[in-house]
């Protein structure tokens, strides 16, 4: 159950440096307008972020802030298209593109895209899985049934990654190289800041799955609920979060501010330490603390033990 995956290159896992994958914001709707980056600067903009230490760029055309002002789907093309051709062979970065839709993001990994960040864990759209199966590229999935994060509650979140696993295999894609989002923030209106702080204290729970695990907490509106501050005051409770996040097992951190976010993540790397693991004949084990028996169901399926073993499994955890 050791994470340690190649993604486009760059080693991510239990035992490699937290990597940070920055935000280029083309929305000019979205909830945070520190964080827009306008076309013609976006080269400059992407290469700070390399320098101050981001590894993955995200590119987003549209807000997935719930109250953003709509835009068309043509629009969204019209702002990710040229700035994926700007970017593509331009930055030291792997990039990642921000998108519900299979044409949009079928068109920008043809353009040079590396990774699918699909807020709505492949469900907006019913060919975006088709599109990752055959372009064999990762895809960050974010925990979701019919909207993007109407998730409510850890346990909602572990069914969600669970279902979008399972679609995955059945379409033949490497799982492995799935990265799992836990949905954090206030996608739909019922989703109160105590969801997000649940999945916070119980964040080990991902560890089951055995897969890159992505925070994507920068300025959300949990933070702004908790603090009373707007977004452009959030960054301290951002680097707060993060440091939680990145000891409770976060493999990537997304964030609007690399510098700051870069440090806050290196300390808590250091007091984390790193994760114990056995190796053995080229496998290597890690000892995982289970508290809830589903989780131990779900250890147990991936190991492809019998329903018998299944029952067996969830009494020794219990």
């Amino acid at each position: 159950m050791v994470v340690d995956v190649d993604i486009c290159g760059l080693n991510v896992g239990d035992n490699h440096p937290v990597r940070l994958m920055g935000v280029l914001n083309l929305s000019h709707e979205s909830f945070y307008k520190g964080s827009v980056v306008r076309e013609d600067s976006l080269i400059d903009a992407a290469s700070a972020m390399v320098e101050e230490g981001a590894t993955v760029l995200d590119i987003g055309g549209r807000s997935t802030w719930p109250l953003a002002e709509p835009i068309s789907k043509e629009i969204e093309r019209e702002r990710l298209l040229p700035a994926i051709d700007a970017l593509a062979g331009n930055v030291d970065a792997v990039l990642s593109v921000d998108t519900v839709f299979a044409d949009i993001a079928d068109q920008c990994l043809d353009r040079g895209a590396d990774i699918v960040n699909d807020v709505s864990g492949l469900m907006t759209d019913e060919n975006m899985v088709d599109v990752v199966a055959n372009h064999e590229c990762p895809a960050v999935v974010m925990a979701s049934r019919k909207l993007p994060g109407d998730v409510l509650g850890m346990d909602a979140v572990m069914d969600s990654l669970e279902a979008i696993i399972e679609l995955c295999e059945g379409k033949g894609i490497d799982t492995d190289r799935l990265i799992l989002d836990p949905a954090i923030g206030k996608w739909i209106p019922e989703k109160d800041p105590i969801y997000d702080l649940e999945t916070f204290d119980r964040f080990e729970r991902l560890q089951i799955f055995g897969k890159p695990v992505l925070a994507a907490l920068s300025r959300k509106s949990f933070i702004g609920e908790v603090l009373n501050k707007s977004a452009d005051e959030r960054l301290y409770g951002s680097l707060a979060a993060t440091a939680i996040a990145v000891h409770k097992g976060a493999h990537i951190i997304r964030t609007h501010d690399v510098a700051a976010t870069t440090d806050a993540v290196q300390i808590a790397e250091a007091i984390r330490g790193r994760i114990p693991c056995q190796e053995s004949d080229e496998r290597q084990v890690r000892m995982l603390e289970i508290t809830d028996p589903d989780d131990s169901v779900r250890v147990m399926k991936s190991l492809g033990v019998t329903s018998t073993g299944f029952g067996r499994s969830s009494y020794r955890f219990e």
